[in-house]
Protein backbone atom coordinates (compact mmCIF):
# COMPACT_ATOMS: atom_id res chain seq x y z
CA UNK A 1 0.00 0.00 0.00
CA UNK A 2 1.07 3.02 -1.27
CA UNK A 3 1.69 5.99 1.43
CA UNK A 4 -0.86 8.43 -0.45
CA UNK A 5 -3.60 5.54 0.38
CA UNK A 6 -1.96 5.12 4.18
CA UNK A 7 -2.71 8.73 4.62
CA UNK A 8 -6.12 8.83 3.12
CA UNK A 9 -7.03 5.71 5.32
CA UNK A 10 -5.69 7.86 8.68
CA UNK A 11 -7.39 10.91 7.83
CA UNK A 12 -10.76 9.32 7.31
CA UNK A 13 -10.70 7.16 10.36
CA UNK A 14 -9.31 10.45 11.79
CA UNK A 15 -12.52 12.47 10.15
CA UNK A 16 -14.99 9.49 11.86
CA UNK A 17 -14.05 9.75 15.19
CA UNK A 18 -14.31 13.71 15.12
CA UNK A 19 -17.69 13.15 13.39
CA UNK A 20 -18.85 10.55 15.99
CA UNK A 21 -17.78 12.37 19.20
CA UNK A 22 -19.12 16.06 18.34
CA UNK A 23 -22.45 14.38 17.53
CA UNK A 24 -22.56 12.95 20.78
CA UNK A 25 -21.82 16.58 21.95
CA UNK A 26 -24.58 18.13 20.11
CA UNK A 27 -27.13 15.87 20.44
CA UNK A 28 -29.42 17.39 23.10
CA UNK A 29 -28.97 20.95 20.50
CA UNK A 30 -30.74 18.78 18.09
CA UNK A 31 -28.14 19.26 15.66
CA UNK A 32 -27.26 16.98 12.69
CA UNK A 33 -24.01 17.03 11.41
CA UNK A 34 -22.07 15.53 7.92
CA UNK A 35 -19.15 14.46 7.33
CA UNK A 36 -17.47 14.30 3.90
CA UNK A 37 -13.84 14.03 3.03
CA UNK A 38 -11.26 16.13 0.62
CA UNK A 39 -13.01 14.45 -2.13
CA UNK A 40 -16.71 15.13 -1.33
CA UNK A 41 -17.39 11.46 -0.03
CA UNK A 42 -19.31 11.15 3.00
CA UNK A 43 -17.66 9.46 5.82
CA UNK A 44 -20.05 10.01 8.41
CA UNK A 45 -23.94 11.12 6.83
CA UNK A 46 -25.28 11.80 10.09
CA UNK A 47 -28.83 11.60 10.83
CA UNK A 48 -32.14 14.08 12.21
CA UNK A 49 -31.11 15.21 15.74
CA UNK A 50 -34.98 16.24 16.08
CA UNK A 51 -38.24 15.31 15.24
CA UNK A 52 -38.95 18.30 12.91
CA UNK A 53 -35.92 17.32 10.69
CA UNK A 54 -37.06 13.88 10.98
CA UNK A 55 -40.42 14.45 9.69
CA UNK A 56 -38.88 16.45 7.04
CA UNK A 57 -36.34 13.85 6.18
CA UNK A 58 -39.29 11.05 5.96
CA UNK A 59 -40.87 12.95 3.33
CA UNK A 60 -38.17 12.54 1.16
CA UNK A 61 -36.84 16.22 1.76
CA UNK A 62 -32.92 16.60 2.63
CA UNK A 63 -29.98 19.15 2.85
CA UNK A 64 -27.38 17.02 2.01
CA UNK A 65 -27.64 17.62 -1.97
CA UNK A 66 -27.37 21.71 -1.40
CA UNK A 67 -24.74 21.14 1.52
CA UNK A 68 -22.61 18.91 -0.80
CA UNK A 69 -22.62 21.74 -3.17
CA UNK A 70 -21.21 24.02 -0.41
CA UNK A 71 -18.92 21.29 1.13
CA UNK A 72 -17.21 20.83 -2.08
CA UNK A 73 -16.60 24.83 -2.32
CA UNK A 74 -15.09 24.97 1.70
CA UNK A 75 -12.70 22.21 0.81
CA UNK A 76 -11.38 24.59 -1.68
CA UNK A 77 -11.53 27.93 -0.17
CA UNK A 78 -10.36 25.97 2.97
CA UNK A 79 -12.84 28.72 4.46
CA UNK A 80 -16.04 28.46 6.38
CA UNK A 81 -19.40 28.98 4.77
CA UNK A 82 -22.69 29.86 6.35
CA UNK A 83 -25.96 29.65 4.24
CA UNK A 84 -29.24 28.26 4.59
CA UNK A 85 -30.83 24.76 2.82
CA UNK A 86 -33.68 25.08 0.30
CA UNK A 87 -35.77 24.22 2.89
CA UNK A 88 -34.75 26.99 5.20
CA UNK A 89 -32.65 25.39 7.39
CA UNK A 90 -29.10 27.09 8.37
CA UNK A 91 -25.90 25.39 7.32
CA UNK A 92 -22.78 26.58 9.07
CA UNK A 93 -20.03 24.34 6.78
CA UNK A 94 -16.28 23.93 8.34
CA UNK A 95 -13.05 23.00 6.87
CA UNK A 96 -11.82 20.29 8.75
CA UNK A 97 -7.80 20.76 8.71
CA UNK A 98 -4.95 18.40 9.78
CA UNK A 99 -1.32 20.13 9.63
CA UNK A 100 -2.43 22.68 7.46
CA UNK A 101 -3.86 20.41 4.86
CA UNK A 102 -7.81 20.47 4.57
CA UNK A 103 -8.86 16.90 4.79
CA UNK A 104 -12.57 16.83 4.28
CA UNK A 105 -15.42 19.41 6.07
CA UNK A 106 -17.60 19.43 8.67
CA UNK A 107 -21.61 20.34 8.10
CA UNK A 108 -24.03 21.32 11.13
CA UNK A 109 -27.95 21.65 9.90
CA UNK A 110 -30.06 23.07 12.49
CA UNK A 111 -33.90 24.58 11.74
CA UNK A 112 -34.34 28.69 11.97
CA UNK A 113 -37.28 30.24 13.25
CA UNK A 114 -38.46 31.73 9.93
CA UNK A 115 -39.13 28.78 9.26
CA UNK A 116 -42.13 28.74 11.40
CA UNK A 117 -43.80 32.09 9.96
CA UNK A 118 -47.12 30.96 8.48
CA UNK A 119 -46.54 31.63 4.94
CA UNK A 120 -43.15 29.86 5.22
CA UNK A 121 -44.83 27.19 7.29
CA UNK A 122 -47.76 26.79 5.03
CA UNK A 123 -45.29 26.63 1.85
CA UNK A 124 -43.31 23.35 3.48
CA UNK A 125 -46.20 21.50 4.79
CA UNK A 126 -48.04 21.32 0.95
CA UNK A 127 -44.98 20.48 -0.47
CA UNK A 128 -44.56 17.50 1.75
CA UNK A 129 -48.29 17.33 2.54
CA UNK A 130 -47.60 17.37 6.54
CA UNK A 131 -50.11 18.30 9.43
CA UNK A 132 -49.40 22.06 9.76
CA UNK A 133 -50.51 22.14 13.47
CA UNK A 134 -48.01 19.14 14.34
CA UNK A 135 -45.15 20.75 12.14
CA UNK A 136 -45.65 23.80 13.68
CA UNK A 137 -45.46 22.73 17.46
CA UNK A 138 -42.29 20.27 16.19
CA UNK A 139 -40.62 23.73 14.77
CA UNK A 140 -40.77 25.38 18.21
CA UNK A 141 -39.75 22.73 19.88
CA UNK A 142 -36.52 22.65 17.99
CA UNK A 143 -35.91 26.35 17.65
CA UNK A 144 -36.27 26.35 21.61
CA UNK A 145 -33.99 23.09 22.24
CA UNK A 146 -31.00 25.02 19.70
CA UNK A 147 -31.49 28.10 21.09
CA UNK A 148 -28.55 29.35 18.94
CA UNK A 149 -28.31 31.89 15.79
CA UNK A 150 -26.27 30.54 12.85
CA UNK A 151 -23.38 32.80 14.17
CA UNK A 152 -23.74 31.18 17.52
CA UNK A 153 -23.26 27.21 16.22
CA UNK A 154 -20.42 28.93 13.55
CA UNK A 155 -18.71 29.76 17.27
CA UNK A 156 -19.64 26.51 19.29
CA UNK A 157 -18.98 24.22 16.54
CA UNK A 158 -15.32 25.65 15.81
CA UNK A 159 -14.36 25.72 19.21
CA UNK A 160 -15.29 22.30 19.19
CA UNK A 161 -13.96 21.23 16.44
CA UNK A 162 -10.76 22.52 17.02
CA UNK A 163 -10.38 20.51 20.23
CA UNK A 164 -11.37 17.65 18.86
CA UNK A 165 -9.01 17.81 16.15
CA UNK A 166 -6.31 18.34 18.66
CA UNK A 167 -7.14 15.52 20.57
CA UNK A 168 -6.83 13.19 17.63
CA UNK A 169 -4.10 14.43 16.45
CA UNK A 170 -2.48 14.02 20.09
CA UNK A 171 -3.84 10.70 20.28
CA UNK A 172 -2.68 9.79 16.79
CA UNK A 173 1.10 11.14 17.69
CA UNK A 174 0.79 9.33 21.17
CA UNK A 175 0.07 5.97 18.88
CA UNK A 176 3.26 7.02 16.71
CA UNK A 177 5.12 7.37 19.59
CA UNK A 178 4.21 4.26 21.34
CA UNK A 179 5.21 2.63 18.22
CA UNK A 180 8.23 4.46 17.74
CA UNK A 181 9.43 3.40 21.45
CA UNK A 182 8.48 -0.12 20.88
CA UNK A 183 10.15 -0.68 17.41
CA UNK A 184 13.21 1.34 19.39
CA UNK A 185 13.20 -1.14 22.05
CA UNK A 186 13.22 -4.02 19.95
CA UNK A 187 15.72 -2.68 18.01
CA UNK A 188 18.12 -2.17 21.15
CA UNK A 189 17.24 -5.20 22.80
CA UNK A 190 18.16 -6.84 18.93
CA UNK A 191 21.51 -4.86 19.16
CA UNK A 192 22.13 -6.28 22.92
CA UNK A 193 21.15 -9.49 21.80
CA UNK A 194 23.91 -9.80 19.42
CA UNK A 195 26.14 -7.75 21.33
CA UNK A 196 26.20 -10.33 23.89
CA UNK A 197 26.08 -13.26 21.50
CA UNK A 198 29.63 -12.25 20.54
CA UNK A 199 32.05 -14.70 22.16
CA UNK A 200 35.26 -16.04 20.33
CA UNK A 201 34.48 -19.65 20.38
CA UNK A 202 31.17 -19.45 18.65
CA UNK A 203 31.42 -20.28 15.07
CA UNK A 204 30.69 -17.51 12.28
CA UNK A 205 28.27 -19.55 10.87
CA UNK A 206 25.94 -20.42 14.38
CA UNK A 207 27.16 -16.27 15.07
CA UNK A 208 25.51 -15.19 11.78
CA UNK A 209 22.29 -17.50 11.54
CA UNK A 210 21.46 -15.93 14.70
CA UNK A 211 22.06 -12.49 13.46
CA UNK A 212 20.07 -13.14 10.02
CA UNK A 213 17.11 -14.96 12.35
CA UNK A 214 17.10 -11.65 14.39
CA UNK A 215 16.27 -9.66 11.84
CA UNK A 216 13.77 -11.26 9.83
CA UNK A 217 11.87 -10.93 13.24
CA UNK A 218 12.68 -7.78 14.26
CA UNK A 219 12.43 -5.74 10.73
CA UNK A 220 9.78 -7.44 9.34
CA UNK A 221 11.68 -8.28 6.35
CA UNK A 222 11.10 -11.55 3.89
CA UNK A 223 14.73 -12.51 3.98
CA UNK A 224 18.52 -11.78 5.78
CA UNK A 225 21.32 -12.49 4.41
CA UNK A 226 24.88 -12.92 4.93
CA UNK A 227 27.48 -13.10 2.50
CA UNK A 228 31.33 -13.55 3.94
CA UNK A 229 33.98 -13.71 1.66
CA UNK A 230 36.71 -15.79 2.15
CA UNK A 231 40.18 -14.83 3.87
CA UNK A 232 42.91 -13.36 1.37
CA UNK A 233 44.88 -16.19 0.07
CA UNK A 234 42.47 -19.12 1.09
CA UNK A 235 41.05 -21.50 -1.34
CA UNK A 236 37.74 -21.87 0.70
CA UNK A 237 34.57 -20.66 -0.67
CA UNK A 238 32.12 -17.64 -0.09
CA UNK A 239 30.07 -18.08 2.85
CA UNK A 240 25.96 -17.42 2.78
CA UNK A 241 24.12 -17.11 5.58
CA UNK A 242 20.14 -16.96 5.14
CA UNK A 243 17.15 -16.81 7.10
CA UNK A 244 13.02 -16.39 6.30
CA UNK A 245 11.70 -17.33 3.06
CA UNK A 246 14.42 -16.93 0.76
CA UNK A 247 13.18 -17.40 -2.80
CA UNK A 248 16.96 -17.42 -3.79
CA UNK A 249 19.76 -20.35 -3.76
CA UNK A 250 23.29 -19.44 -2.80
CA UNK A 251 24.90 -18.59 -6.14
CA UNK A 252 21.87 -16.06 -6.95
CA UNK A 253 22.81 -14.41 -3.46
CA UNK A 254 26.46 -14.28 -4.44
CA UNK A 255 25.71 -12.92 -8.07
CA UNK A 256 23.16 -10.43 -6.74
CA UNK A 257 26.13 -9.11 -3.94
CA UNK A 258 28.60 -9.18 -6.47
CA UNK A 259 26.73 -7.66 -9.77
CA UNK A 260 23.76 -5.34 -8.14
CA UNK A 261 25.25 -4.81 -4.41
CA UNK A 262 28.87 -3.81 -4.79
CA UNK A 263 29.35 -1.53 -7.41
CA UNK A 264 27.01 1.03 -5.62
CA UNK A 265 28.64 1.55 -2.48
CA UNK A 266 29.90 4.37 -1.18
CA UNK A 267 33.75 5.15 -0.87
CA UNK A 268 32.57 5.26 2.75
CA UNK A 269 30.85 1.70 2.83
CA UNK A 270 27.88 3.35 4.51
CA UNK A 271 25.37 0.68 2.33
CA UNK A 272 22.12 1.89 0.78
CA UNK A 273 18.56 1.34 0.16
CA UNK A 274 16.43 0.80 -2.80
CA UNK A 275 13.11 0.11 -3.04
CA UNK A 276 12.69 -0.40 -6.07
CA UNK A 277 15.18 -2.72 -7.48
CA UNK A 278 15.38 -3.81 -11.07
CA UNK A 279 17.83 -6.64 -12.19
CA UNK A 280 17.95 -9.03 -15.66
CA UNK A 281 14.80 -10.30 -16.13
CA UNK A 282 16.36 -14.07 -17.51
CA UNK A 283 18.77 -14.05 -14.02
CA UNK A 284 15.90 -15.13 -10.97
CA UNK A 285 12.92 -15.88 -12.53
CA UNK A 286 11.15 -17.11 -9.29
CA UNK A 287 13.30 -15.40 -7.15
CA UNK A 288 12.59 -11.18 -7.88
CA UNK A 289 13.53 -9.22 -5.26
CA UNK A 290 11.73 -5.92 -5.17
CA UNK A 291 13.35 -4.05 -2.25
CA UNK A 292 16.43 -4.40 -0.48
CA UNK A 293 18.94 -2.72 1.78
CA UNK A 294 22.58 -3.97 1.35
CA UNK A 295 25.60 -3.38 4.25
CA UNK A 296 29.01 -3.76 3.34
CA UNK A 297 30.77 -5.49 6.64
CA UNK A 298 33.26 -3.74 7.26
CA UNK A 299 35.87 -3.92 10.65
CA UNK A 300 39.65 -2.57 9.36
CA UNK A 301 40.52 -3.15 6.47
CA UNK A 302 38.49 -4.38 3.00
CA UNK A 303 34.63 -5.31 3.71
CA UNK A 304 34.78 -8.98 4.86
CA UNK A 305 31.15 -9.29 3.53
CA UNK A 306 27.99 -8.10 2.93
CA UNK A 307 24.68 -7.96 5.04
CA UNK A 308 21.61 -8.11 3.09
CA UNK A 309 17.93 -7.54 4.20
CA UNK A 310 15.71 -8.38 0.82
CA UNK A 311 11.92 -7.18 0.83
CA UNK A 312 9.78 -5.44 4.29
CA UNK A 313 6.99 -7.15 4.46
CA UNK A 314 4.40 -4.34 5.39
CA UNK A 315 6.12 -1.26 3.95
CA UNK A 316 9.14 0.02 2.08
CA UNK A 317 12.37 0.52 3.70
CA UNK A 318 13.56 3.51 5.69
CA UNK A 319 16.23 5.77 7.01
CA UNK A 320 15.37 4.15 10.21
CA UNK A 321 16.00 0.24 8.77
CA UNK A 322 19.50 1.30 7.07
CA UNK A 323 20.69 2.37 10.32
CA UNK A 324 19.72 -0.32 12.12
CA UNK A 325 21.52 -2.35 9.22
CA UNK A 326 24.27 -0.23 9.90
CA UNK A 327 24.88 -1.14 13.36
CA UNK A 328 24.16 -4.85 12.81
CA UNK A 329 26.70 -5.12 10.53
CA UNK A 330 28.97 -3.14 11.79
CA UNK A 331 29.19 -5.52 15.09
CA UNK A 332 29.14 -8.33 12.56
CA UNK A 333 32.25 -7.11 11.02
CA UNK A 334 33.98 -6.70 13.49
CA UNK A 335 33.15 -10.36 15.26
CA UNK A 336 34.11 -11.65 12.14
CA UNK A 337 37.56 -9.74 12.32
CA UNK A 338 37.75 -11.14 16.06
CA UNK A 339 37.10 -14.63 14.99
CA UNK A 340 39.52 -14.62 11.90
CA UNK A 341 41.97 -13.19 14.50
CA UNK A 342 41.51 -16.04 16.79
CA UNK A 343 41.60 -18.45 14.65
CA UNK A 344 45.28 -17.33 13.20
CA UNK A 345 46.08 -17.51 16.85
CA UNK A 346 44.65 -21.24 17.13
CA UNK A 347 46.70 -21.51 14.08
CA UNK A 348 49.79 -20.68 15.31
CA UNK A 349 48.74 -22.17 18.86
CA UNK A 350 48.86 -25.37 17.53
CA UNK A 351 51.51 -24.65 15.01
CA UNK A 352 53.62 -24.26 18.26
CA UNK A 353 52.72 -27.41 19.55
CA UNK A 354 52.83 -29.28 16.86
CA UNK A 355 56.19 -28.39 16.26
CA UNK A 356 57.01 -28.86 20.45
CA UNK A 357 55.58 -32.47 20.24
CA UNK A 358 57.72 -32.97 17.04
CA UNK A 359 60.92 -32.53 18.80
CA UNK A 360 60.14 -35.86 21.07
CA UNK A 361 60.32 -37.04 17.69
CA UNK A 362 63.40 -35.99 16.66
CA UNK A 363 65.12 -37.31 19.33
CA UNK A 364 63.91 -40.81 19.33
CA UNK A 365 63.06 -41.76 15.31
CA UNK A 366 61.62 -44.94 16.74
CA UNK A 367 58.98 -43.64 18.21
CA UNK A 368 58.13 -40.59 15.22
CA UNK A 369 54.13 -39.48 15.17
CA UNK A 370 53.69 -41.11 18.33
CA UNK A 371 52.48 -37.97 19.96
CA UNK A 372 50.33 -37.15 17.15
CA UNK A 373 48.65 -40.86 16.72
CA UNK A 374 48.05 -40.78 20.83
CA UNK A 375 45.99 -37.18 20.06
CA UNK A 376 43.84 -38.69 17.38
CA UNK A 377 43.04 -41.87 19.71
CA UNK A 378 42.42 -39.69 22.67
CA UNK A 379 40.00 -37.39 21.14
CA UNK A 380 38.42 -40.19 19.20
CA UNK A 381 37.86 -41.87 23.19
CA UNK A 382 36.86 -38.32 24.17
CA UNK A 383 34.16 -37.76 21.81
CA UNK A 384 32.87 -41.17 21.88
CA UNK A 385 31.88 -41.21 25.78
CA UNK A 386 30.54 -37.64 25.05
CA UNK A 387 32.74 -34.95 26.04
CA UNK A 388 31.69 -31.68 24.59
CA UNK A 389 34.03 -29.63 21.84
CA UNK A 390 35.88 -27.74 24.40
CA UNK A 391 37.07 -31.16 26.49
CA UNK A 392 38.04 -32.96 23.30
CA UNK A 393 40.29 -30.63 22.55
CA UNK A 394 41.63 -30.55 26.02
CA UNK A 395 42.20 -34.23 25.83
CA UNK A 396 43.45 -33.85 22.15
CA UNK A 397 46.05 -31.12 23.43
CA UNK A 398 46.90 -33.54 26.41
CA UNK A 399 47.39 -36.36 23.74
CA UNK A 400 49.54 -34.01 21.75
CA UNK A 401 52.04 -33.22 24.57
CA UNK A 402 51.83 -35.99 27.05
CA UNK A 403 55.81 -37.08 26.34
CA UNK A 404 57.32 -33.71 26.06
CA UNK A 405 58.94 -34.04 29.59
CA UNK A 406 61.39 -36.70 27.51
CA UNK A 407 62.96 -33.52 26.37
CA UNK A 408 64.57 -33.63 29.64
CA UNK A 409 65.67 -37.09 29.17
CA UNK A 410 69.11 -37.94 27.50
CA UNK A 411 69.09 -39.88 24.51
CA UNK A 412 71.39 -42.05 25.45
CA UNK A 413 68.20 -43.63 27.90
CA UNK A 414 65.94 -43.16 25.15
CA UNK A 415 67.46 -44.60 22.07
CA UNK A 416 68.74 -47.46 24.42
CA UNK A 417 68.62 -51.03 22.46
CA UNK A 418 68.80 -52.85 26.15
CA UNK A 419 66.92 -53.02 29.21
CA UNK A 420 67.05 -49.98 31.18
CA UNK A 421 69.25 -49.97 34.27
CA UNK A 422 67.61 -48.90 37.45
CA UNK A 423 68.67 -45.32 37.49
CA UNK A 424 67.84 -45.31 33.36
CA UNK A 425 64.35 -46.60 34.52
CA UNK A 426 64.39 -43.50 37.20
CA UNK A 427 64.99 -41.06 34.53
CA UNK A 428 62.97 -42.28 32.33
CA UNK A 429 59.78 -42.10 34.89
CA UNK A 430 60.35 -38.41 35.36
CA UNK A 431 59.19 -37.37 32.15
CA UNK A 432 55.98 -36.39 33.32
CA UNK A 433 56.85 -34.93 35.67
CA UNK A 434 59.39 -32.73 33.66
CA UNK A 435 56.47 -32.56 31.01
CA UNK A 436 54.35 -30.80 33.78
CA UNK A 437 57.11 -28.29 34.91
CA UNK A 438 57.70 -27.30 31.47
CA UNK A 439 54.15 -26.59 30.63
CA UNK A 440 53.57 -25.37 34.16
CA UNK A 441 53.95 -21.56 33.45
CA UNK A 442 51.64 -21.42 30.12
CA UNK A 443 48.83 -20.67 32.11
CA UNK A 444 45.91 -21.41 29.08
CA UNK A 445 47.55 -24.62 29.41
CA UNK A 446 47.04 -25.84 33.30
CA UNK A 447 43.53 -27.91 32.15
CA UNK A 448 46.06 -29.84 30.44
CA UNK A 449 48.46 -31.42 32.58
CA UNK A 450 46.51 -33.11 34.69
CA UNK A 451 46.69 -35.75 31.64
CA UNK A 452 50.27 -34.93 31.19
CA UNK A 453 51.47 -35.86 34.38
CA UNK A 454 49.28 -38.85 35.48
CA UNK A 455 49.05 -41.05 31.48
CA UNK A 456 51.59 -43.23 33.39
CA UNK A 457 49.37 -43.72 36.07
CA UNK A 458 47.56 -46.84 37.16
CA UNK A 459 44.27 -47.83 38.78
CA UNK A 460 45.73 -50.50 41.01
CA UNK A 461 47.75 -47.22 42.29
CA UNK A 462 51.54 -49.26 40.70
CA UNK A 463 52.16 -46.56 37.85
CA UNK A 464 54.11 -43.07 38.40
CA UNK A 465 55.29 -40.74 39.05
CA UNK A 466 52.84 -40.53 41.95
CA UNK A 467 51.61 -43.67 42.67
CA UNK A 468 47.91 -42.46 42.48
CA UNK A 469 44.96 -44.93 42.76
CA UNK A 470 41.50 -44.73 40.68
CA UNK A 471 39.80 -42.52 42.92
CA UNK A 472 42.88 -40.00 42.38
CA UNK A 473 42.89 -39.79 39.05
CA UNK A 474 41.22 -37.71 36.16
CA UNK A 475 39.42 -39.00 32.92
CA UNK A 476 42.00 -37.58 30.78
CA UNK A 477 44.77 -38.97 32.37
CA UNK A 478 43.28 -42.70 32.07
CA UNK A 479 42.04 -41.60 28.24
CA UNK A 480 45.79 -40.58 27.24
CA UNK A 481 46.69 -43.63 29.06
CA UNK A 482 45.00 -45.94 27.52
CA UNK A 483 45.39 -44.80 23.99
CA UNK A 484 49.49 -44.05 24.63
CA UNK A 485 49.57 -48.11 25.60
CA UNK A 486 47.83 -48.86 22.52
CA UNK A 487 50.23 -47.28 20.71
CA UNK A 488 53.26 -48.43 22.06
CA UNK A 489 52.40 -51.95 22.16
CA UNK A 490 51.46 -51.64 18.23
CA UNK A 491 54.33 -49.68 16.96
CA UNK A 492 58.03 -51.00 16.15
CA UNK A 493 60.35 -49.57 19.52
CA UNK A 494 64.18 -49.56 19.61
CA UNK A 495 64.08 -52.81 22.31
CA UNK A 496 60.86 -54.71 20.38
CA UNK A 497 58.75 -55.12 17.00
CA UNK A 498 55.01 -53.94 16.98
CA UNK A 499 53.12 -56.79 18.80
CA UNK A 500 50.18 -58.02 16.70
CA UNK A 501 46.60 -56.73 17.09
CA UNK A 502 45.51 -59.97 18.84
CA UNK A 503 47.67 -59.84 21.53
CA UNK A 504 47.55 -55.96 22.25
CA UNK A 505 43.55 -56.78 22.83
CA UNK A 506 43.98 -59.68 25.24
CA UNK A 507 46.69 -57.19 26.69
CA UNK A 508 44.07 -54.18 27.69
CA UNK A 509 41.23 -56.52 28.20
CA UNK A 510 43.58 -58.10 30.72
CA UNK A 511 44.20 -55.07 32.52
CA UNK A 512 40.67 -53.52 32.73
CA UNK A 513 39.79 -52.40 36.38
CA UNK A 514 44.22 -52.95 36.86
CA UNK A 515 45.87 -50.43 35.04
CA UNK A 516 43.15 -49.08 32.39
CA UNK A 517 39.31 -47.60 33.36
CA UNK A 518 36.52 -50.40 32.24
CA UNK A 519 34.48 -48.38 30.66
CA UNK A 520 36.88 -47.21 28.32
CA UNK A 521 38.07 -50.38 27.49
CA UNK A 522 34.53 -51.66 26.31
CA UNK A 523 33.96 -48.58 24.19
CA UNK A 524 37.67 -48.73 22.60
CA UNK A 525 37.44 -52.79 22.14
CA UNK A 526 34.08 -52.14 20.20
CA UNK A 527 35.88 -50.42 17.47
CA UNK A 528 37.63 -52.03 14.21
CA UNK A 529 41.01 -51.57 15.84
CA UNK A 530 42.57 -52.53 11.78
CA UNK A 531 40.90 -50.51 10.45
CA UNK A 532 42.22 -47.22 13.03
CA UNK A 533 45.71 -48.61 12.95
CA UNK A 534 45.22 -48.34 8.51
CA UNK A 535 44.10 -44.56 9.78
CA UNK A 536 46.60 -43.67 12.02
CA UNK A 537 49.41 -44.60 9.87
CA UNK A 538 48.28 -42.54 6.83
CA UNK A 539 50.33 -39.51 5.60
CA UNK A 540 50.46 -36.57 8.52
CA UNK A 541 50.51 -32.92 7.95
CA UNK A 542 52.77 -32.66 10.48
CA UNK A 543 55.79 -30.10 11.24
CA UNK A 544 58.25 -33.05 10.71
CA UNK A 545 57.88 -35.94 9.50
CA UNK A 546 59.68 -39.51 8.57
CA UNK A 547 60.58 -41.97 5.87
CA UNK A 548 59.86 -45.55 6.21
CA UNK A 549 62.80 -46.00 7.53
CA UNK A 550 62.31 -43.87 10.73
CA UNK A 551 64.96 -41.35 9.27
CA UNK A 552 63.74 -37.84 9.82
CA UNK A 553 63.36 -35.47 6.59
Amino acid sequence: MDMTKTAALRHNAMLERVAKNLSVRLADLGVRLSVRDDEGAGVEPGGPRCEFCQAICDANQSCDVGSAIVADRVVETRSPEFTSSSIGCSLVVLPVKRRRRVIGSITACMPQAEMLDEENLSILCDNMQLDREVMARLGREACEKAGLSPEQLAGLLTQMLDLEMACCTNTEELATLSNNLATTYEELSLVYRISGSMTLTQTPESYLQNVCEELVQVMGIRTAAVIVYPNPGSEADEMVITAGECMLDNDALSLLASKYMVPRFDADDSGFVDNHFTHQENEWPDGRVHRIVSIPLVSDGPPCGILLGIDKIDREFDSVDLELMRSIGSQSAVFLANSRLYGDLQDLLMGVLHALSATIDAKDPYTCGHSRRVALISRRLAEKIGFDAKHVHRIYLAGLLHDIGKIGVPEAVLCKAGKLTDDEYDQMKNHPLLGAKILGGIRQLDDIIPGILSHHERLDGKGYPNGFTRDQLSMDSLIVGLADAFDAMTSDRVYRKALPIDVVREEIERNSGIQFEPSLVKEFLSWDVEGLLVELNEPAETVISCDDQGSLN
